[in-house]
């Protein structure tokens, strides 16, 4: 057997580890001293401080990693969950890659303000169209997207390609928030097809009729999802110099998605719909 001190280096962690392990009932010497109160451990306990330190390093609290071995759960156990946690971090380190690009993207914004030219606006009349589509308070542009895969996964074999025109997200929300958007989300139609499809998760699109908009101001924006906010930015200061201001809720064609989930570029065409205002501003 080894003193807590060989053992802490045999099995690469703290000997105060150990100690607190042996407190709270977790690994427990193999035997100790009665006369010096040396703490002694075997090398068959190495399986189950490894045990300990997977469960640990998979996110688990003590209390279920002490559930976990009084159950003896298996390698196979464990490697599923192994799977499951590494999924977890590779979402996570997906998630904070985007959030780096997007200051990035809002730095470069800032640098590049009013030096940037005119950007290619377009008024124009927009009649009204039958959409077949969702509305929804979600958590944000994860789950924006996520709804966006799922419709263009699952629709054009319901109802064919020839029937579509681009996705089309609306923001019913009357200020941005994060965590809580009411988004419809769903197809502009080009010909008659059925009143309603049922997604995966139950979720039913239906048709109504998108209203006529007599002025849209239009930009299309090209890049990354992300960084449309960039595109939105220019096309505000150009209705601000021009004397136009948002009269209801604008439309986010999307003539291109993404190839992947990683934000590869895309073709949106941002719609905005405008009135004249009694207040235009210089373009700086």
């Amino acid at each position: 057997m080894f003193r807590i001190g060989d053992f802490s280096k045999i099995a690469r962690v703290s000997g105060r580890l150990l100690r607190y392990y042996d407190e709270i009932g977790l690994l427990s010497p193999q035997a100790i001293d009665p006369e010096t109160g040396y703490r002694y451990y075997s090398a068959r306990q190495l399986p189950r401080l490894n045990r300990i330190l997977v469960l640990k390093e998979l996110g688990l609290s003590l209390e279920h990693i002490a559930q976990l071995l009084d159950q003896e759960t298996s390698v196979d156990e464990m490697r599923g969950m192994l799977t499951l946690r590494k999924a977890q971090i590779e979402q996570s380190v997906q998630q904070e890659m985007e959030r780096l690009r997007v200051v990035e993207s809002r730095l470069q914004q800032i640098e590049t303000h009013g030096q940037v030219q005119e950007p290619d606006v377009i008024l124009k009349a927009v009649e009204a169209s039958p959409f077949l589509g969702l509305r929804d308070v979600l958590a944000g542009m994860d789950a924006i997207q996520y709804l966006v895969r799922s419709i263009a996964t699952t629709v054009p074999a319901i109802v064919g390609r020839n029937c579509l025109g681009p996705i089309t997200v609306i923001i019913h929300s009357p200020m941005y928030d994060s965590e809580a958007l009411d988004v419809e989300v769903g197809y502009l139609l080009t010909q008659k097809g059925p009143q309603s499809v049922k997604l995966a998760e139950e979720r039913l699109l239906t048709v109504r009729t998108l209203p006529a908009t007599q002025t849209m101001a239009t930009l299309v924006h090209v890049g990354r999802v992300s960084d449309i906010h960039r595109s939105y930015g220019a096309l505000a200061a150009w209705m601000e110099h021009h004397g136009w201001q948002i009269s209801g809720a604008g439309r986010d064609l999307l003539l291109q998605l993404p190839q992947s989930e990683q934000q590869d570029e895309a073709v949106i065409e941002i719609q905005l719909p405008v009135t004249r205002s009694d207040h235009p501003a210089p373009l700086t």
